[in-house]
């Protein structure tokens, strides 16, 4: 009986554990992206909202197809504010997408292998932490964009908020 109630409270643990971020994400991030607008909105390099919004979802997008698998996809379809570095309003995309952990058990170490070098390729830093049965991959961009990849023996998350970019382009 004892180890019974054991084995749910973990279970429940490693679901909250992979779920708060979620929660977090929304709220502590809009601010956290301030530095990624340092250039003036009329720059051409500077991406508008809407390209912003079409090189983040290709991350996510290649991410999702490169660990394969069937995932549930949660992405908000609304932007959300966020300040950017001179104080005035912008908008950021957020994404969320789950999955059952398919043959991870196994492969776990590989997939973020794998992850960890594609996001390196594409300009993000990686940091990889293990917490109890969940491994984490966080990657940031120059542009503090956030990718947050989870996988333990009882599933996978994949999760990001996109740079902060003015509303009003050009």
């Amino acid at each position: 009986m004892r180890s019974g109630i054991a084995r749910i409270a973990r279970g429940v643990g490693a679901a909250c554990f992979l779920l708060l971020p979620v929660l977090l994400l929304g709220s502590c991030l809009g601010v956290a992206q301030t530095a990624g607008s340092a250039q003036a909105p009329g720059s051409d390099s500077v991406p508008t909202l809407e390209q912003a919004r079409a090189d983040f979802y290709a991350v996510i997008d290649d991410t999702q197809e490169l660990i394969g698998g069937e995932w549930d996809v949660q992405d908000d379809p609304n932007s959300r504010g966020c300040l950017l570095e001179d104080g005035s309003a912008g908008r950021t995309f957020s994404v969320l997408r789950l999955a059952p952990p398919s043959d991870l058990s196994v492969t776990a170490s590989v997939t973020t292998a794998s992850v960890t070098a594609a996001w390196e390729q594409a300009g993000y830093e990686v940091e990889q932490m293990s917490i109890g049965p969940v491994t984490q991959l966080i990657a940031t961009s120059e542009a503090h964009e956030q990718l947050i990849f989870r996988v333990s023996d009882r599933a996978m998350t994949l999760q990001g908020e996109s740079e902060c970019r003015p509303v009003s382009t050009r």
